[in-house]
């Protein structure tokens, strides 16, 4: 079993709270995916449960069992670093059967046995008797992955281990491992900065920043209903598109946009009143754009000037600003075809849909209005 509570962890470095008040139940076999920009304490967090670090204050459980004090060795967990850690002087089979060297229930057949059976799995077998110089970046990453692999952990605790690879081997290494979690079923906590990886490899996220948690929640719960800015602007890229401004009239007001609400948004900010202030947003593959007014309902319209394009082969990214706008800089960013041609300098008109918009308190941060996620259940109504 391989079951974990974080309850109320916090961590402190003198004056500095690295962790502040942290709570996570994490079920047997999940693959939770801790991300956060650099410094907001995911790492932290990975190495409380590691047992690498000390918390100041709350209580970390395996299968209901307190091991705040409980040394590393003992917690049958193992580890995968962001740095490989080789032997450099180890050939891959000892590197592999180093784990296993002070396990007393294996024999030195049992032992030698346990590192083939792993190396195939990995793909790696005909590497055992090479040193980790003489592989490749993916290569090394297996070895290290198989030497935490060969001693059967209950938890596997991995510390951004895809980082140093290229875009290429690091989006196939993703796949790898997602399929040997499937495969082992083993309990998986993954520490990144890389919100692409949280995405696609993730059962579960847990979103934190300055120490805090944010959310805890699916992927697609996440990405469309977050529960404050900070969540909407760092899960999402391009991010989420912010228009600050207040309530006001029959709906949103700022500078560059009037915005009406319809009956159903109406009802999330009922308890705003006029001069509130409100941050609206939109994802950029929600944003609609026209070259012709005979095309699009006008409500909820605005005309803007294509400033950028980048053509990204499925999809072109397009940035815009109004047209009045003394600073020509970029307003919004809209996601396009990649077959429709927009060319830099166009005048667009560019549609927010009623359905596809997410409002903010702009003092907290807070989410008081999200798009719903259509399910079999519960479709879009808005």
């Amino acid at each position: 079993m391989g079951a974990i509570t974080i309850d109320s962890l916090t961590k402190r470095f003198d004056d500095v709270v690295a962790v502040d008040d942290v709570s996570v139940e994490i079920e047997d076999g999940e693959f939770l995916v801790l991300v956060g920009p650099s410094g907001c304490g995911k790492t932290t967090t990975l190495r409380m449960v590691a047992g690498l670090e000390t918390p100041s204050e709350g209580a970390i459980r395996f299968d209901g069992e307190l091991v705040n004090y409980t040394v590393p060795q003992d917690r049958d967990v193992a580890m995968v670093f962001q740095d490989y850690a080789l032997y450099p002087h180890m050939t891959v089979r000892g590197n592999l059967k180093f784990g296993l060297e002070e396990e007393p229930d294996y024999t030195d057949a049992e032992r030698d046995e346990r590192v083939e059976e792993v190396a195939e799995l990995l793909d790696i077998g005909n590497l055992l008797e090479r040193k980790p110089g003489e592989l490749s970046g993916g290569q090394q990453q297996r070895v290290a992955l198989g030497r935490a692999i060969v001693r059967d952990p209950e938890v596997f605790l991995m510390d951004e281990p895809l980082s140093n690879l290229d875009a290429k081997l690091r989006a196939q290494m993703r796949t790898e491992l997602q399929q040997l979690q499937d495969q082992l079923d083993v309990t998986t906590v993954y520490v990144t900065h890389d919100q692409t990886e949280a995405m696609t490899m993730s059962d579960r996220m847990v979103v934190m920043n300055d120490g805090e948690l944010q959310q805890v929640g699916a992927p697609l719960e996440l990405y469309h209903e977050p529960t404050n800015r900070f969540v909407a602007e760092f899960i999402g890229e391009p991010s989420m598109n912010f228009v600050d401004g207040q309530r006001g009239g029959d709906g949103f007001e700022s500078e560059t946009l009037d915005y009406p609400f319809d009956s159903t948004i109406e009802s999330s900010v009922a308890s705003l009143g006029d001069g509130d202030r409100l941050t609206l947003g939109i994802r950029p593959e929600d944003i609609e754009l026209y070259d012709d007014a005979a095309d699009v309902d006008v409500s909820h319209t605005e005309a803007m000037t294509v400033t950028v394009v980048e053509p990204m082969g499925n999809e072109n990214v397009v940035h815009l600003t109004y047209d009045d706008s003394e600073t020509r800089g970029d307003d919004l960013i809209a996601i396009s075809d990649g077959l429709r041609t927009i060319e830099t300098g166009a005048e667009l008109l560019v549609r927010i849909p009623p359905e596809a918009i997410h409002l903010f308190d702009g003092d907290t941060g807070d989410a008081l209005h999200n798009r719903l996620l259509e399910t079999d259940e519960q479709p879009v109504t808005q």
